[in-house]
């Protein structure tokens, strides 16, 4: 009977334990303020002369440049075919 009584308390014990180290991680965890968040994450690559930033940068900038000419072209054409009959 008394090694069962010894038996139990030593897992209360151990529960106890647990629980308090539990607890105080918990409160360690909160207590430290957060890491900020990364707001921006680059990769470059470059192989030889190769840059990929720069390289992305520049057929942005001509997508930009034909989407912009596809527009002047047709706001043209629109002025040209505004009044004409038929």
């Amino acid at each position: 009977m008394k090694t069962t009584i010894a038996t139990i308390a030593r897992i209360k014990r151990l529960v106890a334990k647990t629980m308090l180290a539990g607890l105080a991680a918990g409160a360690i965890a909160i207590a430290v303020p957060a890491t900020a968040q990364a707001q921006e994450f680059r990769a470059d690559v470059r192989l030889g002369r190769y840059d990929a930033r720069r390289d992305a940068f520049e057929f942005e900038r001509r997508q930009e440049f034909l989407r912009r000419e596809a527009f002047l072209r047709h706001e043209e054409w629109l002025r040209q075919h505004r009044f004409r009959d038929g």
